[in-house]
């Protein structure tokens, strides 16, 4: 015997992945006569492509207020329900018609509803709540609420300042159940997949980064939305071929049609190699720290910088400073533009050239004499020769 129906419970205490299932032609709406606690569990069939052994493979993806296929393993007993499938389609603003074709607005103490409230505490004194007027004897009722449960962000607040950005979430009332469906009379089919592209945009706030080319096109862009925000595209749009992935908090990844490569982190970034990390760069390569210090800590080995062709520039506003413990050694000729202040003793291997006076101890070296006797300074050259000091 065949049956389609509504989910309404996937807390399997078994946590085998069994549902809850209201089905029509079986069960009424009305929960004195049988409460969301009071409904056989489902089994589901997974798809060939899951192993369903070991903690091999995926997990349905069924939720409150899903529509689904099945048969009765028992036959006409219908008490030992199992899925087949799920129906997809337009969800009205009611749950069911009457026979005067009255729509009935949706409500979470109705069967065939998503029956979750705002708390566990606000199970107390209804059918799904525990020792139930209408079953006295039975322990348990519903054990998960909306505010337990997995939403999308309210809004997003994206920063390029250091600050960090931030997720609002939403704060639900009374008059926002059921929560499933979230939305009525439209496809049920994700807006993403059907040509909603998500805001991918950086251009405007970083100059020199490409913005997403997402322009999905029904029904080429394959779509994976959780439901707390998370989602997984691969879109294969006619020239707009795209891999992508979407965190809730705006933090991204995507494959350009091109290969080219973007991703998008909101807040920090941690990557840890085990072992060696090898890079190669066929082109520019371009690092722009905002706000921050950069800090590069070998704690084991060297540092080595070949430009091969070009030239090295170092440009501070502040102070430049090169510390070594054991030697400092600059092998090329150097040319400083500037004062040079030597704090302690200087040796030279070799002379002193200066196009201007060299300065000492009171004494300026482009016109200092010496008494008969005393040497030149080693390795000074002196705009005149040494000669006796004036009696």
């Amino acid at each position: 015997m065949n049956f389609f129906g509504i989910v309404e419970d996937r807390q399997d205490p078994l946590q085998i992945g069994r549902v809850r299932v209201r089905i029509h032609g079986i069960h009424t709406d009305d929960k004195q006569m049988i409460a969301t606690p009071d409904l056989p569990w489902a089994q589901v069939i997974l798809p060939t492509t899951s192993a369903g052994l070991s903690g091999i493979g995926t997990q349905h993806g069924l939720v409150e207020g899903s529509t689904v296929f099945g048969f009765f393993r028992d036959g006409d007993t219908c008490q030992d329900p199992v899925i087949t499938g799920v129906g997809i389609g337009i969800p009205q603003a009611g749950y069911r018609e009457t026979t005067t074709d009255e729509l009935l607005t949706r409500d979470t103490d109705k069967g065939f509803n998503d029956p979750r409230k705002l708390t566990i505490a606000d199970y107390d004194g209804t059918p799904d709540g525990k020792n139930p007027e209408q079953s006295p004897q039975r322990s348990h009722g519903l054990t998960t609420a909306m505010d337990t449960a997995p939403k999308a962000p309210k809004e997003l607040t994206l920063t390029y300042d250091a600050t960090g950005s931030t997720i609002t979430e939403e704060t639900l009332s009374e008059t926002m159940l059921p929560w499933y469906p979230l939305y009525t009379d439209d496809s049920d089919v994700s807006t993403i997949a059907r040509g909603t592209a998500l805001d991918r945009k950086v251009s405007d706030k970083l100059e020199g980064f490409l913005d997403s080319v997402a322009e999905p096109v029904y029904p080429y862009n394959k779509v994976n939305q959780s439901e707390s925000g998370h989602v997984f595209e691969v879109d294969d749009t006619p020239t707009k071929e795209r891999l992508a992935y979407w965190h809730r908090s705006g933090t991204y990844e995507e494959i350009h049609p091109d290969g080219s490569h973007v991703s998008r982190i909101v807040n920090d970034n941690y990557e840890i190699v085990a072992k060696d990390d090898k890079v190669f760069i066929a082109g520019n390569a371009d690092l722009t720290v905002e706000k921050g210090n950069v800090t590069i800590n070998v704690n084991t080995g060297n540092v080595v910088a070949n430009i091969l062709q070009g030239t090295t520039d170092i440009t501070s506003e502040g102070k430049i400073t090169i510390t070594g413990k054991n030697t400092t050694e600059i092998i090329s000729d150097t040319t400083i533009t500037g004062k040079l202040h030597v704090t302690k003793a200087q040796t030279n291997e070799s002379t002193i050239v200066a196009d201007s006076t060299i300065t000492d101890m009171g004494a300026v070296l482009a016109t200092h004499t010496h008494t008969s006797g005393v040497k030149a300074h080693k390795g000074v050259k002196s705009s005149k020769p040494n000669s006796t000091s004036p009696s």
